[in-house]
């Protein structure tokens, strides 16, 4: 059976830090980051993104997963969902939005099917700036809605993780066997 993890939640809530953790302990591949490859490319990210960037990061997102049976995921498609959510409703709409408006219909299609286990990261902690980060916890917290009404409005299966990485790191482990 494969085992598809998707660690979920606003930023600097803990997921690369738990992936980073949790992938060797089950002894599975831990998937790139795509937002920092796609800043490495020269894109801008956040609220500076563009629709072709989130699309961009969508796509390399299903990609990656795509391409492992088993995966760590300290981002997935719910991330990316979040994310271009807030960006496309802070823009006026253009033509160019249908390459989003397709990336939604692949995701519709396959986001409660794409991940064996999902585990929500709720918001513990300072922000932690990395030079990617934004210093803005409003703009934390609105992600962490979208990211809350994503899982509960397209159903999808998740469990909560809270406390320390060790207490966090065991409970995933214990749910994914």
């Amino acid at each position: 059976m494969p085992r598809r993890v998707a660690i979920v939640g606003s930023f600097s809530t803990g997921k690369t830090t738990l992936a980073e953790v949790a992938a060797p302990k089950l002894g599975l591949p831990l998937l790139p980051e795509v937002a920092r490859q796609v800043i490495e490319l020269g894109f801008k990210l956040d609220k500076d993104a563009t629709v072709e960037t989130e699309t961009l990061i969508f796509l390399r997102q299903f990609y990656n997963e795509m391409q492992h049976a088993d995966f760590v995921g300290d981002r997935s498609l719910i991330d990316v969902m979040a994310y271009a959510s807030w960006v496309l409703e802070n823009q006026e709409r253009r033509k160019e939005f249908a390459l989003w408006d397709t990336c939604l219909d692949i995701a519709k299609f396959h986001l409660r099917s794409q991940y064996t286990h999902v585990f929500y990261l709720p918001i513990e902690f300072g922000i932690v700036l990395d030079g990617l980060r934004p210093d803005d916890p409003d703009f934390q917290r609105d992600i962490d809605a979208r990211m809350v009404n994503l899982l509960e409005s397209n159903d999808v299966r998740y469990e909560t993780l809270t406390g320390s990485v060790e207490e966090r790191t065991q409970a995933l482990i214990d749910a994914v066997g």
